[in-house]
């Protein structure tokens, strides 16, 4: 199969309307099917939004095969397990969420909290409590960072970046990431929660998250699995009752900075064909 010129943008919507298509069809089906059934992801509950989140990667996948083959498929095989050639940064920043929540646990043990037992550790919503805390990161890895890292990253915004700076590119995947999600505030109680007022927040700090991911993705040679990894810390940092109200807050803040600082640093990045 002959890829079409991914420079001209009726091309390049036909890519993206073919993923986001799919993207929706998957994920929407699954939450949808959760919401008709009286299914919500709480604690207790034995549902699971977890093979949703896989859409993107799934759309990513058809995509990247419709229209540009094996070499293609390659390719996006290739960036997802790409060890970037500053190993040791990357793998710092993936692991800074996870340090920030054990930073807010040992100020809260000094303040004469309790230590967190291990299971809250990996208590991640959607995962059965069965699940051994080694399955349960290899779920959350692939369904989740895997599931949404190959697809935002890995294929929409590096599509977007042939006729948009990364800024830019980076503000359309942020909106198709966001109205991807609204579904999940009807079968996940902690979203649900967020109704109202916070949903304000909730959007922003998704804003900003989409910035320190593009971020990653360039400056660590568009790496998809720098970036699901980074995605996993983070969701294990501040999903898992480990660190009670303050983690979240405080891991929230920081990537909510860090985002600021990105938005300033790719506002002269220029579109660039990808790879």
């Amino acid at each position: 199969m002959v890829a079409a010129d991914l420079s001209r943008p009726a091309s390049l919507r036909r890519r993206l309307a073919t993923f986001y298509g799919v993207t929706l069809g998957v994920s929407w089906s699954w939450w949808g099917w959760m919401f008709f059934s009286g299914q919500m992801v709480e604690p207790g509950s034995s549902a699971s939004h977890l093979p949703g989140l896989a859409g993107p990667l799934v759309g990513a996948v058809v995509s990247t095969a419709v229209f540009e083959g094996r070499a293609g498929l390659r390719d996006l095989f290739r960036r997802g397990l790409r060890i970037p050639s500053r190993p040791w940064l990357a793998l710092g920043l993936i692991l800074l969420p996870l340090v920030l929540l054990a930073v807010t646990i040992l100020i809260g043990h000094a303040k004469g909290e309790g230590w967190p037992p291990v299971n809250a550790f990996f208590d991640y919503p959607g995962v059965p409590s069965t699940t051994g805390w080694w399955m349960s990161i290899i779920l959350v890895l692939l369904l989740n960072g895997f599931g949404e890292e190959v697809g935002w990253r890995g294929y929409a915004f590096e599509r977007l970046l042939a006729e948009r700076s990364a800024q830019r590119a980076t503000l359309w995947v942020a909106l198709l990431w966001l109205f991807w999600h609204l579904p999940l505030f009807f079968v996940h109680r902690n979203m649900a929660e967020m109704i109202g007022p916070a949903l304000l927040g909730w959007a922003i700090g998704l804003l900003l998250g989409a910035f320190v991911l593009s971020w990653l993705y360039l400056t660590f040679e568009r790496s998809i699995l720098v970036c699901a990894l980074w995605h996993t810390a983070y969701n294990f940092a501040v999903a898992t009752p480990a660190g009670g109200e303050l983690a979240p807050a405080v891991i929230s803040t920081v990537v909510m900075v860090a985002g600021l600082w990105a938005v300033w640093v790719l506002r002269d990045s220029q579109k660039r064909e990808p790879r």
